[in-house]
């Protein structure tokens, strides 16, 4: 594994932040940003639930 992949690969999604950010987002979407309680390690994305990332660290 290297630095910035993904700790749970299996699991990695098209809701991944990371995968979201290479595409036009749906306003749903955007409320994943809202009132964020994880950071990314891997790319910096801070969301609300750490599902939605790769390498979730809290707030």
């Amino acid at each position: 594994m290297t630095e910035f992949s993904c700790d749970n690969p299996e699991e990695h999604c098209d809701f991944h932040v990371c995968q979201l950010t290479a595409n036009p987002r749906h306003p749903d979407i955007d409320k994943m940003f809202e009132n964020p309680r994880y950071v990314c390690t891997n790319c910096g994305a801070k969301v609300h639930d750490a599902r939605n990332v790769c390498r979730p660290k809290e707030l």
